[in-house]
């Protein structure tokens, strides 16, 4: 016998149970993320004593989003531990990334000639040649430093129409290089600043009557303990050549470390240089278009002495890292 008159609770308690299920999910997933981040957090902090730990601390301005997000989740849910723990790990990311955001006191006013200097990583399997090539035309800078020159690059930067001296060591890997320029490459030599095989270009240039000390480089990515060695060295030895040339220098490529890292700091300490992107603010060079791993890893870093006018990160050419523009001034005639 069937009551019409009986109302049937179970799909209601369902509901709960399902929705209680969703909610207990929800809350696991954020204490997840909030652990995790922590532990990333914790590992960064250690990154002065290099390898691994140093692999987390570039990723800063992701980890700050992220605390962000859980920092408003856990005030929503009113789980006021939680949240505090959130802010916390938003302060440890953001004050760190601020000061390589903060512009520098203008020690210098330069009235000296101009001149525009990249860097552009082509990308070893980058098919786009004629678009790349197109864009340093219309760019017409004095100087470019190009990474991961194969024959099929060197083939078509042959056909560059405004720059006329090249200097270049091709390889059939991603580790070629070679600057094109406006102005003679005479005293540019290749340098192996490792003793690892990988070329690196070095050399006083001469830039609209002034003298320039140009440090072109591509270090190893530090995925393994090896690597990051061998990247450390070249920066170490990289910033001893700057330190000893003297004078207005640049020290520009992809350096395979980003702004936070403390190797960053001490290679800048180490040659006497600055970042460009002082006070610019986050601009990622590296996968730009996928935000959970972007990076600015292309680096243009000038001595005291030099101004920077304009500096910003260029279009999408193919490769997986945007180049490099800066518009920079020596100080005088």
């Amino acid at each position: 016998m069937v009551c019409a008159s009986c109302t049937d609770h179970r799909a209601p308690t369902s509901e709960k149970r399902g929705l209680k299920a969703q909610l207990t999910s929800l809350k696991g997933l954020l204490r997840l993320a909030l652990y995790g981040l922590t532990l990333t957090t914790g590992l960064a902090s250690f990154a002065a004593a290099g390898w691994p730990f140093e692999l987390f601390v570039h990723f800063r301005v992701q980890y700050a989003v992220l605390a962000s997000l859980l920092l408003a989740a856990f005030l929503l849910r009113k789980e006021k531990p939680a949240a505090i723990l959130s802010a916390g790990l938003v302060a440890l990311q953001l004050w760190p990334a601020a000061g390589s955001m903060m512009v520098a006191d203008a020690s210098t006013a330069c009235s000296g000639p101009q001149f525009t200097i990249a860097t552009v990583n082509l990308f070893f399997r980058n098919e786009r040649h004629t678009e790349a090539i197109r864009w340093l035309d219309d760019l017409s800078a004095d100087i470019v430093v190009l990474q991961e020159v194969t024959p099929e690059w060197a083939a078509a930067l042959s056909k560059l129409e405004r720059y006329a001296y090249v200097r270049q060591l091709v390889r059939n890997d991603p580790f070629g290089i070679a600057v094109i320029s406006r102005w003679p490459l005479t005293d540019l030599q290749a340098v192996d600043l490792a003793s690892d095989g990988l070329p690196s270009l070095a050399g006083p240039v001469e830039v609209d009557g002034m003298p320039l000390y140009l440090l072109g480089m591509h270090t190893h990515t530090p995925l393994t303990a090896a690597s990051a060695r061998s990247r450390d060295a070249s920066l170490t030895q990289g910033a001893a050549l700057l330190r000893a040339a003297g004078g207005d220098a640049v020290a520009i490529g992809d350096l395979n470390l980003t702004a936070f890292s403390p190797m960053f700091d001490d290679f800048m300490s180490a040659a006497g240089l600055r970042d460009a992107f002082e006070g610019v603010g986050w601009q990622p060079t590296w996968l730009a278009g996928f935000w959970p791993l972007a990076l600015r890893i292309d680096h243009v870093l000038v001595s005291s002495e030099l101004c920077v006018e304009q500096v910003e990160a260029g279009p999408d050419l193919g490769s997986d890292h945007r180049p490099v523009v800066a518009r920079l001034r020596f100080s005088q005639h």
